[in-house]
């Protein structure tokens, strides 16, 4: 995704802590300075490889819902001449820059793909769902249910990868990126362990999604709301993909 254009002369807007996985972190750092942001690239969630056995010859088409998913995909199998049903454009274009057959786009979550499959996929494709180990939705089941042909490969796992944040970093915090539900739950702790360094009432966290939001708040009301009065100030991306995560900065 080309970065979202913004003032690129003047003081800086704040800074963003960027948490998402070491994979896209550096690419959305450059979006987030392009709109005049200085950008702490420290993620709490890393990828850890999976390697279940796949069968090349048993499924027609594959699902992925995210680039990680894709990734892995093709690190254990080198059949491309298939259709792939990816979850947004992203993912898709990542898709045909791997020379896959045929690439379709939901253009949105986990629950846009599914509609997807259900109103294009013939029932009698055999489909694989490529996973992560912890699956946000029951994607799989959820067709299966409805006469599809579907296998399920959990090829990857996101795993914490931070264990603290350093004073120095916590103190010049103004917003915060939050890009799975997962980095939500991470994050939390982290900032109780920097509470007296950190405006928590001027921190402002960006969601991508309403789930990835609520996971927040549960976070945010279990470990910090117990032990100080301070009240999350959150904002949710229209469409749960990063150029709409963006513009809600670009709107800042």
């Amino acid at each position: 995704m080309p970065p979202i254009q913004g003032p690129k002369l003047g003081p800086r807007l704040g800074t963003v802590w960027i948490t998402r996985t070491p994979e896209g972190a550096k690419r959305t750092a450059r979006s987030v300075e392009a709109l005049g942001f200085e950008t702490l690239v420290v993620p709490v969630l890393k990828v850890r490889a999976l390697r279940p056995l796949i069968d090349p010859h048993s499924f027609d088409a594959i699902i992925v819902t995210s680039r990680n998913g894709l990734n892995a995909y093709c690190e254990l199998c080198s059949r491309r001449s298939i259709t792939v049903w990816c979850v947004g454009d992203a993912t898709a274009e990542a898709a045909r820059a791997k020379k896959f057959q045929t690439v379709l786009s939901a253009e949105g979550d986990v629950n846009a793909l599914l509609a997807l499959v259900l109103a294009k996929a013939d029932t009698s494709t055999r489909l694989l769902y490529i996973a992560p180990k912890d699956p946000a939705a029951p994607l799989a089941e959820t067709l299966r249910d409805k006469g599809f042909q579907i296998k399920e490969a959990a090829v990857y796992e996101t795993v914490p990868s931070l264990t603290g944040l350093a004073p120095k970093d916590a103190s010049r915090l103004s917003h915060i990126l939050i890009h799975s539900p997962k980095a939500a739950r991470a994050i939390a702790p982290i900032l109780m362990a920097q509470k007296d360094r950190l405006d928590l009432n001027a921190l402002e966290f960006l969601c991508i999604s309403e789930a990835a939001a609520q996971a927040l708040e549960d976070a945010w009301n279990q470990v910090i709301k117990n032990n100080s009065p301070h009240e999350l100030v959150k904002r949710i991306s229209k469409f749960p993909d990063e150029a709409s995560l963006l513009m809600l900065l670009a709107e800042t």
